[in-house]
């Protein structure tokens, strides 16, 4: 398995302390940017953190969307001759959404009416990502040690020790 295969498979769990940074910051960003909705989540679709009027649910969803987007944005970008592509930006009538890489396993969305111009998307994604990048790389250290892999034969010897 390649390195970015191995780290986008590593769940990242957020102490208290810094799902409540991540949400005071995003609360701060969604008044200054005047966007709809900032979520954050990873490679996997799992959401990670949310802020906006979204629902719960809707969140979810949109998490998981969005990491098959940029999955199959990605899987275009190596048929093309590229590493990855670390944005997608989709456009509507109404509503407009950014996807960035902010680190190997993290992704930010933000929702924006189309009231904001393009820039100042990009703008505020990169601003928004690299407030957020210090505290993802800290929860993901802390992951991939927690999920070191066991050695072969090691849960059998586990299991017979716990027989006894």
């Amino acid at each position: 398995m390649q390195e970015d295969e191995r780290l986008s498979k590593v769940q990242i769990v957020l102490t208290e302390e810094e799902s409540n940074a991540i949400n005071e910051m995003f609360g701060e960003y969604l008044a200054d940017s005047e966007a709809k909705d900032i979520i954050l989540l990873n490679k996997s679709g799992e959401l990670i953190a949310k802020s906006g009027d979204i629902t719960s649910d809707a969140a979810v969803m949109v998490s998981a969307l969005a990491a098959g987007v940029f999955s199959a944005t990605n899987e275009l970008a190596r048929l093309l001759g590229e590493k990855e592509f670390t944005i997608t930006f989709h456009q509507g009538q109404e509503t407009n959404i950014h996807i960035s890489l902010i680190t190997p396993t993290v992704l930010l969305a933000i929702i924006f009416d189309n009231r904001a111009p393009i820039g100042a998307i990009r703008f505020w994604a990169k601003k928004i990502g690299n407030s957020v990048k210090e505290i993802i790389k800290k929860a993901e250290t802390r992951s991939k040690k927690q999920e070191a892999p066991k050695g072969i034969g090691q849960d059998i010897g586990n299991e017979i020790d716990n027989l006894f």
